[in-house]
């Protein structure tokens, strides 16, 4: 009898528990609803635009071409180039599908995530049950945390959401692996080892951030595992030592050997400050971070986040010490209680471990919300697990439920604004007054509306106010005068002055060639061309950051010869664009640079080029993941047309 009725009440508990996740989960689909709207912006474009770089994504080379050529990060990312056609196979083509598979993700992802956080709380000694409704909680906070929708719905950082599916799911089978090691150490140590170098490598292929798999395991055994309650026989010290802690240790000599550069002073190519003055700011950064998820807001500036004012020393600003100190105090507690408050000390050691990549010495920019999709997973964890034990049952049922409504409708609001791309930027601009890109971005909504003096003045006020970003700020306040006809040939002069002693920026390659094309076409100033091409001249000249072999000494050749064919200068136009070509070797751009040439009718360096890079597809295929972004039967059609234009013009 007592058997029919424990099983009763379990069943029961099973239906209850499946209609709270099937409610939180709709929940969180109703929030993120109206974003599905939104369009792609900022980094999507540059990644998701080469899937119409050789007319889609149709056939085993053009399949080849976009998954093995990401430039996202130094394995390409392969996996998540792979996961982007599900939702098209060519550009351009509408956000919805993409972010409809985002929010699909990020749905797995904390259905997986609860998985993670119950075996968690089961092995700190939580009976089922409890440890099944503390989990709830938990994961339905982080999948309705308004914090998360600038990761969730900006397309390119399902990278980041993959690379968690991957984390979560190699913990997972980490666990169940280690909850074998005392029955049958075999198939213990195989779930185990196979789990870990497996979606370690795959995460990897999603993103970088996947390699720390192995350390978030060490992290887990540290603590939750060492716990007195935690009844689980002690796994293997040289197994270990090979798979948890020796990878752990290459990850932190890695970063640490970023100490040991001359360099480490000094500006960083493509910033605005040194990997020290990041070290400095990071703190900062890490404590907003937190911030923003313990006390939540309604919108944040979202993806625009070039506003963070950076720490130059301990006390400048004062506030970076203090953050320094607080993460340290941290730390040192969750180090120190690791054993009697495993769930505290797990939550800030993961989060921090996960942090350490993308929060210090990598050439990264200072701030951005996605940053914080992984790490935040368990954050809310150790403060339920309190508040379970000190409050009533059904209080804290009903203001755990209070705290999901709000959380969610916070969530909702974002959402309504991140469903139109106009209203994001604007509510971004007035968020960020310092934020160079939302400010740009705002004054051209203007523009393009009519509103011109409301326009001029919004980039007027942005270049005087803010310090960096001058090339994005000053040549958009330039373009916008021009086209108003109200740029003179001294403002002109005065811009080229302002931008040649600046190191160039690879971020800016097409600012700056719509900035050239612009001049060229509205021909608002008569030397424009000339001053833009003594603009490049300069910088070929004094810019240290342009090094044989460099992006930057690329894009500066390029642009140099975009001039140079704008001027009718054909023949430094050819120097220029194989000079570009030898410092990167990418076919892809050379036959731009070809189809550059074929426009202005310079058929015989057209026909050069397409040579150039037909050789660098043979070059290039020896290697499984060469970077071959143009087909050779687009060569031979380019050289077909150009013949026949050729034969027309004789």
């Amino acid at each position: 009898m007592q058997a029919a009725q424990d099983k009763v009440a379990s069943d029961r508990h099973r239906i209850k528990l499946a209609i709270a996740w099937a409610l939180a989960l709709l929940a969180t689909g109703f929030a993120y609803w109206p974003a599905l709207q939104g369009s792609f912006v900022l980094d999507d474009f540059s990644v998701l635009d080469s899937l119409g770089d050789l007319g889609g994504v149709r056939d085993w080379d053009t399949f080849k071409a976009f998954v093995l050529g990401g430039q996202a990060g130094p394995t390409g990312r392969p996996l998540a180039m792979l996961s982007f056609l599900v939702d098209a196979n060519n550009w351009p083509t509408d956000a919805w599908a993409f972010k409809r598979t985002n929010l699909i993700i990020h749905l797995a992802n904390g259905l997986l995530l609860g998985v993670l956080t119950r075996q968690i709380l089961e092995r700190v000694g939580f009976d089922a049950r409890r440890a099944a409704w503390l989990a709830f909680f938990s994961v339905a906070a982080w999948m309705l945390h308004p914090f998360l929708v600038s990761t969730t719905m900006y397309v390119v950082q399902r990278m980041t959401q993959l690379a968690m599916l991957c984390t979560t799911a190699g913990m997972v089978t980490y666990l169940y692996g280690r909850s074998m090691v005392a029955v049958n150490k075999a198939r213990a140590y195989t779930l185990m080892t196979a789990g870990l170098i497996g979606f370690t490598v795959l995460g990897t292929l999603c993103k970088e951030s996947g390699a720390l798999l192995p350390m978030l395991v060490l992290v887990l055994e540290l603590t939750i595992l060492s716990a007195p309650g935690a009844s689980a026989e002690r796994v293997d010290k040289r197994w270990s030592g090979l798979f948890l802690v020796l990878p752990s240790v290459l990850v932190v000599a890695y970063l640490a050997q970023s100490f040991l550069r001359a360099d480490i002073f000094e500006i960083a190519p493509a910033r605005e400050f040194s990997l020290y003055e990041r070290l400095l700011t990071q703190p900062r950064v890490v404590a907003t971070y937190l911030q923003h998820w313990f006390v939540p807001k309604l919108y944040t500036t979202g993806v625009f986040q070039d506003h963070i004012v950076k720490s130059t020393g301990l006390l400048t600003p004062l506030t970076t010490l203090a953050a320094a100190l607080f993460h340290l105090g941290v730390v040192v507690l969750a180090v120190v209680k690791r054993r009697q408050l495993p769930v505290l000390a797990f939550a800030i050691l993961f989060f921090y471990a996960y942090h350490l990549l993308e929060s210090t010495v990598l050439n990264l920019e200072l701030y951005f919300e996605h940053r914080n999709y992984v790490p935040a997973a368990f954050l809310f964890l150790p403060l339920i697990v309190f508040v379970d034990a000190k409050v009533d049952g059904k209080k804290g049922f009903v203001a755990g439920l209070l705290v999901l409504v709000a959380l969610g409708g916070f969530t909702r609001y974002s959402a309504t604004v991140w469903s139109d791309y106009d209203s994001m930027i604007e509510a971004s601009a007035y968020k960020a007054p310092t934020s160079a890109r939302a400010q740009v971005l705002y004054a051209r909504n203007l523009f393009n509306a009519g509103h011109y003096d409301a326009s001029l003045s919004v980039i007027d006020r942005a270049a005087e106010t803010i310090q960096n970003s001058a090339p994005m700020l000053q040549m958009n306040r330039a373009l916008i005068r021009c086209r108003l006809r109200q740029l003179s040939g001294s403002d002109m002069d005065d811009l080229v002055n302002r931008l040649a002693p600046l190191t160039y920026d690879p971020r800016y390659l097409d600012l700056y060639e719509g900035f050239i094309d612009a001049m060229a076409g509205e021909q608002c100033v008569a030397n424009a061309t000339a001053e833009l091409d003594r603009l490049f001249s300069t910088m070929l000249a004094n810019d240290k950051s342009l090094v044989p072999g460099s992006l930057s000494l690329s894009h500066v050749h390029y642009l140099s010869g975009l001039t140079a064919l704008k001027l009718q200068r054909p023949e430094r136009a050819m120097a220029h664009f194989v000079a570009s070509v030898l410092a990167q070797p990418k076919p892809g751009a050379t036959m731009k640079m070809a189809g550059l040439m074929a426009t202005a009718q310079h058929y015989e360096k057209a026909l050069d080029l397409s040579d150039l890079a037909q050789r660098q597809i043979e070059e290039n295929q020896a290697g499984v993941l060469g970077n071959i972004d143009v087909i050779e039967d687009n060569i031979h059609e380019f050289r077909r047309v150009v013949r026949a234009e050729m034969d027309a013009a004789d």
